[in-house]
């Protein structure tokens, strides 16, 4: 991470705790194979373990626009199904339920 900023004093101890925090896995990641092993990792990491979700809006995952969200109910079966999937498969059970309704919508 480049930046012309110069960080207080302050910053940098803010800073090298959340870096220890996300790798000591204290903070729930959005990136996925974040090393869990103590090991530091790099500011490139943690911007994009910051970052967040793109949005999904108008310009898909660009960032741009809004992101429509529905809820919905799943049976337990469904849902335990799904997060035995979502393990397996190393993905979010928003992706999965995302390519399966494109997928079904396709078809239809």
């Amino acid at each position: 991470m480049t930046s012309s900023h110069t960080f207080t004093a302050a910053e940098q101890a803010y800073y090298a705790q959340l870096d220890e925090d996300v790798t000591a896995g204290r903070v729930p990641t959005i990136a996925r194979g974040t090393r869990r092993d103590g090991s530091r990792i790099s500011d490139a990491e943690l911007d994009a373990i910051l970052r967040g979700h793109p949005s999904l809006g108008h310009d898909h995952a660009t960032g741009a626009g809004r992101s429509p969200r529905r809820q919905v109910r799943l049976p337990e079966g469904t849902n335990a199904a799904l997060d035995t999937y979502v393990a397996a498969h190393n993905t979010t059970a928003s992706a999965v339920i995302r390519e399966a309704l494109e997928a079904y919508l396709a078809n239809a």
